[in-house]
């Protein structure tokens, strides 16, 4: 056991002498001690970014940096999802490179013949261009290239599906989707504190029937009325997004508006696991040509254009219910 011993603690002074010797070598050679530097496909500052255009396949999105926040470029002004961009344009800043594999000669071998094409554009008009070919076999990453470089790098698959989401299924505001009427569950309208709250498609058993609130008293809707809410809880036909501006400004109307209108619904298909949701649209004064309504939403900073006929309906509707 004794020489036991004394051979473990040689082996150990030995070690203890390669370790030392190492550290002085390192100490003189300038080599870092800590892990290395993240390298990343290109580095850029996030408020420098101004405009952002994605293309897969057939399909593309552009948007762009205003004074509201972010928006689409089409339809332009159209502010985007809040909740679904979060984390988009500090995801923008730079991809960490997990591989460099040197130039890509054949490029149809890594899928950049047909590839997905990621372009930012900076405050001083400068351009980032990245190109995302095939995933490697086992998916985990993007083959690149950036610019003109003929570097070919593996990129992390998460941040190319994120991108390439904001194309296939672009991060509209809630409001922005159509309603399937039959899914409306609850609509409101609100005149001055005169209001009419008609509860939609509640009753399993006569889902062809609702019934309406009106000052506290409640009753069956009638065939014809339970058709004309019907005909207009999907959102009017026609409507314009204003470009970001000052909604206080009393020409749209929204300190005295016509009427409010709320709506609750069921999400055809569910959006970022949710099933439902609900908003309110204030309606305004008429745009001076008398072929809308101006309106807002608290889902989105900009101002709407609502087509008139759309709004006369749902005062009619209104007043047919009183």
């Amino acid at each position: 056991m004794r020489g036991v011993a004394i051979r473990l603690g040689l082996v150990s002074v030995a070690a203890i002498v390669v370790f030392a010797a190492w550290m002085v070598w390192i100490r003189d050679s300038g080599e870092p001690i800590g892990p290395e530097a993240v390298v990343r496909l290109y580095t850029v500052d996030q408020d420098a970014i101004v405009n952002v255009a994605i293309e897969t396949g057939e399909q593309s999105a552009r948007f762009a940096r205003n004074a509201g926040g972010w928006a689409f470029e089409d339809p332009r002004g159209l502010t985007v999802n809040i909740e679904r961009w979060g984390g988009i344009v500090l995801l923008l800043s730079g991809p960490q490179v997990e591989r460099e594999l040197g130039h890509a000669k054949e490029r149809d071998d890594f899928g950049l013949d047909t590839p997905s094409i990621v372009e930012l554009t900076l405050e001083d008009d400068s351009r980032i261009r990245v190109t995302l070919g095939d995933r490697t076999p086992d998916e985990r990453h993007y083959y690149a290239t950036v610019a003109s470089d003929e570097g070919l790098f593996l990129v992390n698959a998460d941040w190319g599906n994120v991108l390439k989401a904001l194309v296939e299924a672009p991060p509209y505001p809630y409001w922005y989707y159509r309603v399937n009427p039959k899914l409306v569950r609850v609509l409101e309208i609100d005149r001055d504190g005169d209001r009419s709250t008609m509860f939609l498609g509640i009753d399993p058993e006569q889902p062809d029937g609702g019934r309406v609130v009106i000052a506290e008293a409640a009753r069956d809707m009638s065939g014809r009325e339970y058709e004309r809410a019907l005909s207009l809880v999907g959102g009017p036909a026609e409507f314009a997004v204003l470009e970001p501006g000052d909604l206080s400004d009393p020409a749209l109307g929204f300190a005295t508006p016509t009427m409010t209108v709320r709506l609750t619904y069921q999400l055809s298909k569910p959006v970022d696991a949710r099933t439902d949701f609900s908003t309110a649209y204030v309606i305004g004064a008429p745009t001076t040509d008398g072929r809308g309504y101006y309106a807002a939403t608290s889902d989105t900073p900009s101002g709407l254009v609502f087509d008139a006929a759309w709004v006369d309906a749902m005062l009619a509707l209104s007043d047919s219910l009183k």
